[in-house]
């Protein structure tokens, strides 16, 4: 029997859908399904979402704390108690601290799950700069461009009605990324709004564009420059808003005064004609938004490129209006600005982050991933000596996948909080188990609302949530700024708009209010309250005012196309490849490719190919589409096999095995993952052998019960 329906906030992507959730007491199970009355999925769910029961009980998660008793990378290990393990990790943090520093912890999390401001706190309390993750290929150069040239961060107004959106580099509908759930896109689209794309694929929404630019991937910033020559050539500026609450339009005018329709068309593999009316539709708007996906900050230009898109926005008079591209109020809470606790960092210790010479990135408050383990392996500007992972699979995840193992065998401890046993894992001194987001308590911060993710099921096993850790940890250290309990920390939270957890939970959401043209009456958050395209503080870094265009150089015959990736909708970056309603939807990683490719390099679908760079190769079943360019292939992102041993279960199909970060971003570190060049074939006989062997001759069939044998063998966990 199923207990009345209890709204709360999905989290198994980054869109955090509304949900309803019924817990079946009798196998413990819960029931999942959208929650009609949330603003922002309206009632849809995806299939990740819909998983959230198979995930939370799924029989391979960890229940109890794990201590390795083998090499490095192995997998043997055995299970300990709780206070054990937290004994480790303290006396080892001490120990780093009272030796080399706090400087010499580096923690490091995934993609942000609601805990990320935790992670900053202890880290800050502690007194060590180096958190990392994927921030510098994921959000923060759209962040950061946002921040240095108005003061914020801007999301297309849907209430406000656009009547154009420029979707770039992102599939939203499939991904539903940020809290800007696909579903709003879908509907502003049936109610007329118009659609630009900028895509190298032909996705399923670009299907629906107006117009779409399937541009050469790596050339965003060239297009983006291009576009606001046009823009500025037809007339479609808004002469007020420059005039009066912007700096260097003038400048920018003069600096993309060389990037035409036709060398725009010519750098970016597109028509001349299709740019133009691209710029007519967006320029000529009365209110148009513009959502940009992580296809176009996994460049060397992403934060170019978020730039340009930021700068065209502020001249077509989108910032911040009905339809636009609004800056949303903080809610009031301790939240995403405050919970972090910067003020707790000791004076100075930033100047000791790990970022290299990408000081954009540090200025955000992350530590540079590559900069972090190049660090542990060559001991300069210091060693870190420990590293603590929440929720993060590394091996999969970062530029350079044998850079990222070569780190992660030497560095002196490793932590990782997590709910399998990944590839990442394998490498840990001590593994923590942690429950799923059904089994949690937690405030949820959207740009337009606050919400409360409510635990139906109890943690399972012994699983203790990040937050618990993290607070445990902080108890045992001495350090400031922490409540004796997460679940203490819930009222004080909200205290400051004077309401309490039980409210939220009663109430599920609190809507934000949203304010437009602020910037008439109260500037823009800004030094001197105004929208800077050439701000002063990149030159004072050494980096260029103005966005530019970095050229990839000539064709090189050995890697004759262009390799991109893509997120599978029934995956959430390296999550979820071991729960089988999902996997059954993509059993293999894909790579597609474009007829001409297939035909000249003797390519069918269904099978394997090769593909390969710079001697490394990684290994995907073949998609012929006509979906594609035909200089371009495009890969699945962070793939691994649960059923494999390690390491074939990350290195077979990981296509970061293939990427490098020797090109990256000047300002921010972004590794150049999509824009590369690669070439693919089919498999030699030994490469065949190889691939039968790493799976038995065993499909990958997560519902096969000798499969699910294999994967509880190879987590050889010893009985204390």
């Amino acid at each position: 029997m199923c207990e009345d329906a209890i709204r709360s906030i999905c989290r198994s992507c980054h869109g955090g859908c509304g949900v309803l959730l019924r817990r079946d007491d009798a196998d413990e199970r819960v029931w999942v399904q959208g929650d009609p009355s949330n603003p922002n999925n309206h009632g849809f769910l995806c299939a990740k979402g819909r998983a959230a029961s198979a995930l939370a009980r799924h029989p391979d998660r960890l229940t109890r704390p794990l201590r390795r008793i083998g090499p490095r990378g192995e997998g043997f290990f055995e299970e300990i108690e709780w206070d054990q393990a937290l004994s480790i990790v303290t006396e080892r943090i001490r120990d780093d601290v009272a030796t080399a520093g706090p400087r010499s912890v580096v923690l490091a999390q995934g993609t942000d799950r609601n805990y990320q401001e935790w992670v900053f706190r202890f880290a800050n309390s502690l007194g060590t700069p180096n958190v990392m993750g994927p921030a510098d290929i994921c959000f923060y150069p759209r962040v950061m461009a946002g921040i240095l040239t108005m003061g914020g961060f801007t999301f297309v107004d849907y209430e406000g009605k656009p009547e154009v959106v420029l979707l770039w580099g992102s599939n939203k509908p499939m991904t539903n990324s940020d809290g800007v759930i696909g579903i709003r896109l879908l509907d502003a689209i049936a109610g007329g709004t118009q659609l630009v794309v900028v895509d190298p694929v032909e996705t399923s929404v670009a299907r629906r564009a107006r117009v779409h630019l399937q541009l050469r991937p790596g050339t965003d910033a060239a297009l983006g420059l291009g576009l606001i020559h046009q823009v500025f050539e037809l007339g479609l500026i808004d002469a007020d808003f420059i005039a009066n609450h912007t700096t260097d339009a003038e400048l920018l005018r003069e600096h993309t005064r060389g990037w035409t329709l036709d060398r725009t068309a010519d750098v970016c593999g597109l028509e001349a004609e299709d740019i133009f009316e691209a710029v007519r539709l967006y320029g000529g708007a009365a209110s148009a938004g513009i959502e940009m996906g992580t296809g176009a900050q996994q460049s060397r230009d992403s934060f170019s490129s978020a730039r340009l898109l930021v700068m065209l926005s502020g001249l077509c008079g989108n910032i911040d209006v009905p339809g636009g591209d609004v800056l949303w109020d903080p809610p009031g809470i301790v939240g995403r600005r405050t919970m972090p606790g910067s003020q707790l960092l000791p004076g100075g210790a930033e100047k000791d982050r790990l970022v290299g010479s990408h000081q954009i990135l540090g200025m955000s408050g992350w530590a540079h991933s590559s900069t972090v383990f190049e660090a542990i392996l060559s001991g300069k500007p210091y060693t870190p000596r420990s590293l603590l992972v929440f929720g993060s699979n590394l091996l999969v995840s970062y530029a350079n996948s044998m850079q990222v193992e070569r780190a992660l065998r030497k560095v002196g401890f490793v932590m990782v909080a997590d709910m399998f046993l990944t590839p990442t894992a394998y490498y840990a001194d001590v593994v923590l188990p942690v429950p799923s987001w059904v089994e949690r308590d937690q405030i949820v911060e959207h740009a337009n609302y606050v919400a409360a993710r409510n635990a139906v099921l109890s943690p399972m096993g012994e699983s203790r949530s990040d937050e618990e850790i993290i607070t445990e940890l902080a108890m045992r250290l001495g350090l400031k700024g922490f409540w004796e309990s997460p679940s203490q920390s819930l009222d004080a939270r909200l205290a400051p708009v004077g309401r309490n957890w039980m409210r939220l939970q009663r109430d599920q959401y609190w809507a934000n209010s949203l304010r437009y043209c602020k910037y008439e009456t109260e500037g823009f958050p800004t030094h001197d309250g105004r929208f800077h395209f050439a701000p002063s503080i990149l030159k004072k870094w050494g980096f260029p005012s103005l966005p530019e265009f970095s050229d990839p150089g000539s064709f090189n015959p050995s890697a004759p196309l262009i390799l991109t990736s893509r997120h599978s909708p029934f995956y959430f970056n390296s999550e979820f490849r071991n729960v089988e309603a999902l996997r059954d939807k993509q059993p293999y990683p894909i790579v597609e490719v474009s007829r001409q490719v297939a035909a000249d390099r003797g390519l069918a679908s269904g099978e394997w190919a090769v593909i390969e760079r710079n001697g490394e190769v990684a290994f995907f079943k073949v998609r012929v589409s006509d979906r594609i360019r035909s200089d371009t292939v495009c890969a699945s992102a962070s793939w691994w096999y649960p059923e494999m041993g390690t390491p074939e279960s990350w290195q077979l199909s990981n296509i970061n095995a293939l990427t490098d970060d020797c090109w990256s971003s000047p300002e921010m570190g972004s590794a150049n993952l999509r824009g590369c060049r690669c070439d693919v074939r089919t498999l030699t006989p030994s490469e065949r052998e190889r691939i039968r062997a790493a799976f038995e001759a065993t499909p990958p069939n997560v519902g096969d019960d000798d499969r699910r044998a294999r994967i509880r063998t190879r987590r050889r966990v010893v009985p204390p």
